[in-house]
């Protein structure tokens, strides 16, 4: 259980031991829909619903009273008003976000229970325990299996003078900053009477800021507001927006020079 950043191990803190995990295999939703008089349908994206990951342990309590306890620790920890993550030891380095849980025990004697919590992941997705800027070190707790990284692959989300470069999204899914935190910032020399463009060259995305900037500004895209200089600036842009389609993402700084660029953003599975 992770909250404000502060990790509770739950096998630490109880006598619990954890018997098995269970997830959906699919939680799409299909938004495809028909009407009378046409053939087939019409095909829209599928979103992902909210799905339970369910958690079976095993309570060794040391008698009747103390098994009563347990319980009621159990509940005031993890039935709260407030959200928070999950993670497990299968897939470490991902975590769920939890709005809710249900604590279901099967009494096997005065002291014994079979307990399965029922974790409500409300996003419908698990998503990476760190973002995009923590360094990869590969260590277990942060950047472990399950999280689509390419083997071998130098990953790089800060780039320097580079005019065109490749953006590795692992997610299972296209990073939109309408529904996914991503932010772009830019410090750079405008090119005189251009203005300066990102370009997303693999899916075609391209945001264009109308003023000229010198390389003491800084040019921040946080989600769907960009802003110069922690000041809104959306009137003088395209309204244009950066999505990251999976894999491999080839983008480019254009009317710009004495660039950097750096993409922050949390990788998503689902």
């Amino acid at each position: 259980m992770i909250q404000e950043d502060i990790e509770t191990f739950l096998t630490d803190r109880f006598p619990i031991d954890l018997i098995e995990i269970r997830t959906p295999v699919g939680n799409t939703k299909d938004n495809s829909t028909s009407f009378v008089g046409q053939d087939g349908e019409i095909v829209y994206p599928p979103t992902y619903e909210a799905f339970l990951l369910e958690i079976d342990f095993k309570l060794l309590a040391r008698d009747n009273y103390d098994y009563h306890l347990l319980v009621g620790e159990l509940k005031s920890l993890l039935c709260q008003e407030v959200t928070y993550f999950v993670r497990h030891e299968k897939l470490p380095a991902r975590k769920y976000a939890v709005d809710r849980c249900e604590i279901s025990p099967t009494r096997k004697s005065a002291n014994r229970a079979d307990l399965t919590l029922k974790f409500n992941c409300f996003k419908g997705v698990s998503e990476s325990l760190y973002t995009s800027t923590t360094a990869f070190t590969y260590d277990e707790s942060a950047w472990g299996v399950g999280l689509n990284i390419p083997e071998g692959e130098d990953l790089q989300y800060v780039f320097e003078g580079e005019a065109i470069f490749n953006v590795y999204n692992p997610s299972d899914m296209r990073i939109n900053p309408r529904f996914h935190p991503l932010s772009i910032a830019l410090t750079c020399d405008s090119v005189t009477g251009q203005n300066v463009r990102i370009y997303n060259r693999t899916n075609g995305t391209l945001f264009e800021l109308k003023k000229p900037i010198k390389k003491a500004d800084v040019l921040l895209l946080d989600g769907v507001y960009p802003y110069l200089n922690d000041t809104r600036c959306g009137i003088d842009t395209n309204h244009g927006l950066i999505t990251l389609e999976r894999g491999w993402n080839r983008v480019q700084i254009i009317n710009a020079t004495n660039t950097t660029i750096a993409f922050d953003f949390p990788f998503y599975y689902r």
